[in-house]
């Protein structure tokens, strides 16, 4: 069945595409990504100097899952209309979002971390995927210097509160409550320091999409293939339809492993010798060599391995070295034997820190969180990668791209 919004204003739209996004390991759903589309808008328009406007009301478009863009450039510019639909996993994100228990969740990161590092891949990331490496190890060292800092301080505290009792020839009793009130003191002050940490860094995400990512590739969680075959099959009823010239699939973070199944699956289907709208595979702030250098899925290389080479499509690459959220600077392809095909893949930075004024850019770095998500949002100086004026983009994508 065909979009309606898709056959509005036909003789008045230059340019079609839909884009298919497919979210990270985020249990919010689509309410968070409309919000994030929905406050780029203004700023976009301004940016780029074109009327990007949303043409469904916010409840319709949060029910469905979809909505449509608009994008002109007055007074004769080209018109692109954007059909944007979300491809949701935030069932699976939610069954496999660890308990709340902390003790858990520490377990969780150790086990990660001697994961990596067994396999060797704390010693490959060290210096290319620095703010991964970071990452990697940030919580087990948090919580071993937490140890260490709280018995010490523990230590410290009561000494002084002894020396005090006995300075002023205090009975032992009063020695005692007193070293024991400087304890729990020290302790509550510790626990409030872990707590503010924690949220300011976003300990307990970066743990749980390391978790799954491990246990994933393990075997110990679902694949969840069925799902990226669902995925692939609504991609391909689009593509069939013939109704725009280009098909956006955005995979942000760990979304870009769904991107690859689903994509690898689509091209299963595309029949040969017939023509459709041009195919165009983004992955943003992606974590697939990472998931690949785990080993344990051999058929995900193999699918990488399909949509890195196949000529039906093209395959984009937008990951900041600095994003401690990615694989950084590690390539897309690593651990991949693609015999002796070649690859057709794009690699870009989209460097954040000239494409945003220099105090956004030093707040996001000490948020790891927003850092992640900085690639959904416009440019602020106009220029450089822009997630809004690529998917308003008048023109093919993979030609624009491909000729820079």
């Amino acid at each position: 069945m065909s979009d309606p919004t898709l056959g509005q204003d036909a003789q008045s739209v230059d340019f079609r595409r839909h884009v298919f996004y497919i979210h990270g390991f985020d249990p919010r759903g689509t309410p968070v990504y409309h919000g994030h589309f929905r406050e780029g808008l203004g700023e976009a328009s301004a940016r780029w100097a074109r009327s990007i406007t949303i043409a469904e009301p916010e409840d319709e478009a949060l029910a469905s899952g979809r909505w449509t863009v608009r994008s002109s450039q007055e007074p004769a510019g080209p018109r692109v209309e954007t059909r944007y639909e979300m491809l949701l996993w935030t069932d699976i994100v939610r069954r496999y979002w660890f308990p709340r228990q902390q003790i858990r969740l520490a377990f969780e990161a150790f086990r990660f971390a001697f994961a990596t590092w067994r396999r060797g891949i704390l010693k490959r990331f060290y210096r290319p995927a620095w703010a991964l490496f970071v990452a990697i190890l940030m919580t087990p060292a948090l919580l071993v210097l937490s140890v260490f800092v709280g018995l010490a301080a523990i230590g410290l505290g009561v000494a002084i509160a002894a020396m005090a009792a006995s300075a002023f020839d205090a009975p032992a009793w009063l020695s005692m409550a007193a070293s024991v009130a400087v304890a729990i003191l020290v302790v509550l002050a510790l626990l409030e320091a872990w707590r503010r940490l924690r949220i300011w860094l976003n300990v307990w995400w970066v743990t749980r999409f390391l978790g799954y990512l491990l246990g994933a590739s393990d075997g110990r969680f679902e694949r969840s293939e069925d799902r990226a075959e669902q995925f692939a099959r609504r991609i391909f009823e689009v593509w069939k339809q013939g109704e725009v010239d280009e098909i956006l699939i955005v995979g942000h973070s760990l979304g870009a492993i769904y991107l690859v199944r689903a994509g690898a699956r689509l091209l299963s289907k595309l029949p040969t010798g017939v023509k459709g709208p041009k195919i165009v595979l983004l992955t943003l702030g992606h974590t697939v060599p990472l998931y690949t250098l785990l080993g344990g899925d051999g058929g995900f290389r193999r699918d990488l391995a399909d949509i890195a080479t196949s000529e039906r499509l093209l395959l984009l690459d937008v990951t900041s070295g600095s994003d401690p959220g990615s694989s950084c600077r590690i390539p897309l392809l690593e651990g991949v034997d693609l015999g002796r095909r070649s690859p057709r893949v794009i690699s870009r930075e989209p460097d954040f820190h000239d494409i945003l004024e220099a105090q956004t850019f030093r707040r996001i770095r000490l948020r790891p969180l927003e850092f992640h998500f900085q690639y959904l949002k416009p440019s602020e100086r106009g220029h450089g990668f822009d997630y809004f004026e690529l998917v308003t983009r008048p023109r093919p994508i993979e030609t624009s791209v491909a000729s820079r």
